[in-house]
């Protein structure tokens, strides 16, 4: 027997019990929850087919079921706030014939708590449409009632329903009706994207931008939960129609944080995210009021080595979590296993590195480009691996996105330092996700090592290209030089049979310099974490 058990929500707030359903007639025999590798001792109870879990404190959780010889394991977070989390997905479709909310339940079981309602609007510059069904900007039967039924079903699964709305374009009638409000050349030409939609100039001096406003405003009163502010990473040097330059580094952040206060008068859990596209203007927008900082990715930044670079310094100038747009063009070609296995090393990447990836959403579907709607369907085979790497994210979220420790991976392994030293027979290791090498990345705070390694080995260091499996490396030294009491060294997965914590082997020796700790990873395919907790003298 198949064990399948499933969360109703995709996230949880505090105070809020956790409820988990079982196939029929099954009764759990066994229920262990986890932090990291540790054991939380909390009571659960059967009602039906329900699982119940207590309140637990803020933090994420791993599962383990077991009824019978099968198993099964999840993972679920508890939070204060949603907006302090954002693991963001997307959702493109609302036909009168997509009314249904199959997609939403794909979403809460990989635990997104924010969606993107992509293109769901009447208009670039009218949001909520005239008569209940319509044609959408690019001609799409759109109807009111299947995005009632989503918006609903997204609250009633802790997550959070966000409406597409672009910060800057309108359609030519309203071009007409107001060009005191476009964005103009130095030589006085209003500016147009792809020849159809017209700049708007969101300084707040003009018009527009109180317009745009009132539209966030309706979309929430409406029913979101907040706005996707999308920009489209041109123009960078504007002028307004008294042919005066605009600042937009300037006139960006005042408009987040009006959006934001805007919002919030519909609805005080409202928020926004901004599409800084290419990481323009980063240095500008971090400190906002957006929910998360949220980078649109595209070249020059096709290494894997950018991405890293993109989180890094997006967490250091915001202090918030990162979200990196990142679409698998790889799913767009015939090689679908070479897509696949693109999406576990970018997914891996992004996450190692400390952010989150906005790839996955409808009903089991993949980003293949900026257009949403032209998503690429996922194999059904392939729906356990994404399963199994959300769940990671989630589980291990203490390691990922939520770890605040010092970025260490270039100050303690590679080149001439040797406090983290890594050997393993033919292979090759690299601090900045060199090609063919197993990549390291490094943080330590107060009570943990933490290293993230992604396995590049048998490919190049271009993220958005189809790949081959990479070449396992096995019985990984891990050599640390750390002259302080530890009390185990551990690692996980989402490559293995179950996601839960090893111990490792651990050995220690003294030398002159201080202690060298060895820890022993058996395997890494593509992904796996490890870490040393500092606690109790152990050697």
């Amino acid at each position: 027997m198949k064990l399948i058990c499933e969360f109703d929500r995709a996230q949880y707030l505090t105070g809020q019990e956790v409820r988990l359903s079982l196939p029929e007639g099954v009764n759990a025999l066994r229920v262990c929850v986890y932090r990291l590798e540790t054991p939380v001792d909390c009571s659960v109870r059967q009602s039906g087919r329900t699982l119940i879990l207590p309140p637990l404190p803020i933090g994420s959780y791993g599962v383990a079921v077991e009824a019978g010889s099968a198993q099964w394991e999840g993972a679920f977070d508890v939070v204060e706030d949603s907006r302090q989390v954002t693991r963001y997905a997307f959702l493109s479709d609302f036909t009168s014939a997509d009314t249904e909310t199959q997609d939403v339940d794909w979403l809460r079981r990989l635990h997104f708590n924010a969606v993107q309602f992509y293109d769901w609007m009447y208009r670039h510059d009218m949001l909520l449409p005239p008569q209940e069904r319509y044609l959408d900007p690019m001609g799409r039967e759109t109807d009111l009632a299947a995005i009632r039924a989503k918006i609903a079903a997204c609250k009633a699964a802790g997550i959070r329903p966000i409406a597409y709305g672009a910060v800057y374009a309108a359609a030519k009638e309203l071009f007409a009706e107001h060009p005191e409000w476009a964005m103009y050349t130095m030589d006085g030409q209003a500016m147009t994207f792809a020849g159809w939609l017209y700049y708007m100039n969101i300084a707040p001096s003009c018009g527009w931008s109180e317009h745009i406003l009132a539209e966030f405003r309706k979309a929430v009163a409406f029913g979101f939960s907040g706005i996707h502010m999308d920009t489209y990473g041109f123009p960078k040097q504007v002028w307004d129609a008294e042919r005066r330059p605009v600042e937009l580094t300037d006139a960006l952040p005042k408009l987040i944080d009006r959006a934001a206060e805007a919002v919030r008068k519909e609805d005080s859990a409202a928020g926004v995210i901004f599409n800084a596209v290419n990481n323009w203007p980063m240095e500008a927008v971090a400190g906002t009021k957006q929910d998360a900082v949220y980078i649109e990715v595209w070249p020059p930044n096709d290494r894997y080595y950018d991405l890293y670079t993109l989180i890094r310094e997006a967490r250091l100038c915001s202090g918030k979590q990162v979200v990196l747009a990142a679409y698998l063009h790889p799913f767009q070609q015939a090689d679908t296993d070479g897509a696949e296995r693109a999406f576990r090393l970018s997914w891996a990447a992004i996450c190692a590195a400390g952010g989150t990836q906005l790839v996955l959403g409808e009903n089991k579907a993949a980003l293949q480009d900026s257009y949403y709607a032209n998503y690429a369907a996922l194999r059904p085979s392939f729906l356990p691996v994404v399963q199994r790497y959300c769940d990671f994210l989630v589980r291990y979220a203490a390691l990922l996105y939520l770890d605040a420790g010092m970025d260490i991976g270039r100050t303690a392994a590679g080149g001439i330092n040797e406090d983290i030293q890594f050997e393993a027979e033919d292979c090759v290791f690299s601090t900045d996700a060199e090609a063919d090498t197993v990549w390291s990345m490094i943080r330590e705070s107060g009570s943990r090592l933490n290293i993230q390694l992604v396995n590049l080995r048998g490919n190049n260091a271009r993220w958005n290209e189809a790949k081959a499996a990479p070449k396992a490396a096995e019985n990984i030294r891990i050599h640390v030089r750390l002259d302080r009491p530890i009390a185990g060294a551990f690692a996980a997965s989402p490559d293995g049979e179950s996601l839960c914590a090893e111990r490792l082997p651990l050995t220690c020796r003294q030398t002159p310099q201080g202690r060298i700790y060895t820890a022993e990873l058996a395997r890494l395919d593509y992904w796996a974490a490890i870490w040393f907790t500092m606690e109790d003298e152990v050697c």
